[in-house]
């Protein structure tokens, strides 16, 4: 399975590959008597894995047309990410949930990441301007040192990440939050993995009905 750096889900400390969609996985698999080997490479890179067949499935992975076309998706999701938009601290930048409001403002994202149909479509229709970024710490600095006016990001892997480099006193989130997004995990159409897809699904429902899943959830929480 290939992963990105996108904590509190998964991230690397000291070496050890950890966070809440990692935990799940890991749980899931060991209802399924399977054990799974997570590697942590940038997104784009994971992503082509999973097209070429170099990788058995990716998490955590949100539905798009497009990579339907190469990925088998869970139907259970194995986290809801609730995505945001965030600005300096001092910023006079204000949101009422119209995107097309904030047309003259560029956007600062993480290359390769879905943040949804909404935010997605925008970028696509050509509404909002973007810089991209290889991480989520890249991304933050472009906001701090004024080169992006606003960062979109997972609410749950902001939080984490700015307290972790020590940022939280320079930004803040703007609301209301853009869009609510359930991430699957994606398993390989190139190695005919539909069948690993549904023990998964099976293995995940369980998992939420034991009540572990929430256990996992809240350990990682804000």
């Amino acid at each position: 399975m290939v992963t990105l750096e996108y904590p509190p889900y998964e991230y690397s400390e000291d070496g050890v590959i950890k966070g809440a969609a990692v935990e799940i996985v890991r749980e899931a698999f060991k209802l399924m008597g399977h054990e799974v080997i997570i590697e942590i490479l940038p997104f784009a890179r994971s992503i082509e894995m999973l097209k070429n067949g170099d990788a058995d499935g990716i998490f955590t992975f949100f539905r798009t047309p497009e990579r339907e076309s190469f990925a088998f998706f869970s139907q259970e999701a194995v986290v809801q990410q609730r995505i945001s938009l965030w600005v300096r601290k001092d910023s006079k930048i204000t949101f009422d949930g119209n995107l097309t409001s904030l047309k003259d403002y560029r956007f600062g994202v993480v290359r390769k990441t879905s943040y949804g149909e909404r935010f997605d479509g925008a970028v696509k229709k050509g509404t909002l301007k973007i810089a991209e970024s290889y991480t989520i710490e890249e991304a933050i600095k472009l906001l701090v040192n004024g080169r992006v006016d606003i960062w979109v990001s997972n609410h749950d892997g902001a939080v984490f990440e700015l307290k972790k480099i020590g940022q939280s006193k320079e930004v803040k989130e703007l609301l209301p939050s853009l869009q609510n997004i359930p991430a699957y995990v994606g398993f390989s159409r190139k190695r005919n993995l539909e069948g690993l897809r549904n023990d998964f699904d099976a293995a995940l429902r369980t998992l939420k009905k034991s009540g572990k899943y929430a256990i996992i959830l809240k350990g990682y929480s804000h």
